[in-house]
């Protein structure tokens, strides 16, 4: 026969510990919680509606609700709801030593084939250590 644990709540086990670390706790919860938001929480926390970001991206707003429900999104279509915002988006890669590195250029349009940067042609340089 299996023992019956009884449920103590996160108020009363807290209360156990000294005020520095309840507020360490706290603080911590808190981060944990800004973290992890959805995009239909980005969007009511610039108190923007699906029509409006619709309206701004050029779509209607059913597809926007279906959007936000994605687990999977194209980095471009991601960018354009973000940027419908206000914002911008930028992408962090996170290693477990802590190292961390941005993304560049990701779900940014490409450039046309035909235009070069100012300058000149596009051939490889060598560059020397010395």
């Amino acid at each position: 026969m299996s023992k019956e644990y009884r449920t103590i709540p996160a108020d009363a086990v807290l209360a156990r510990f000294a005020p520095a670390r309840q507020a360490k706790i706290n603080l911590r919860a808190a981060q944990l919680i800004a973290e992890e938001v959805g995009l239909s929480d980005l969007r009511k926390a610039k108190r923007m509606t699906q029509e409006q970001i619709a309206n701004k991206i050029g779509g209607r707003q059913v597809y926007i609700s279906r959007f936000e429900k994605r687990s999977d999104v194209k980095l471009s279509k991601l960018r354009e709801y973000v940027e419908a915002l206000g914002g911008e988006l930028d992408l962090l890669v996170t290693f477990p030593d802590r190292s961390a590195y941005r993304l560049a250029r990701l779900g940014k349009p490409r450039p046309s084939p035909g235009r070069r940067a100012a300058g000149g042609s596009a051939s490889k340089r060598r560059v020397s250590a010395q």
